[in-house]
């Protein structure tokens, strides 16, 4: 099986970091539209995962997608973080 240059490889795991991103981004914006314990652990879990993906791209040569990926993680953080506050509030009432 032939050897991808290490640029390839690197490009792969942008991507996979992206594509977890996308994916736990949707998630999120699931758990805030509807804001209850099963969509927000979904989110979470992908976030987690994504925490994760966007974690092995830290040392690309590629410090821009780096960087805008490690944005976009902290923002959907955040947006989960606002996610949970409302279901609890739902769940306390």
């Amino acid at each position: 099986m032939p050897k991808h240059p290490r640029s390839l490889n690197a490009q792969t795991a942008l991507t996979d970091a992206s594509n977890s991103l996308n994916k736990a981004e949707h998630a999120v914006r699931q758990a805030q539209s509807h804001p209850d314990d099963t969509t927000v652990a979904q989110a979470e879990n992908a976030l987690q995962k994504a925490d994760h993906a966007v974690d092995t791209i830290q040392e690309s040569e590629n410090q821009i997608a780096v960087e805008s990926l490690n944005r976009r993680y902290t923002q959907a953080a955040s947006n989960l973080a606002a996610a949970e506050e409302t279901a609890e509030d739902s769940n306390d009432q």
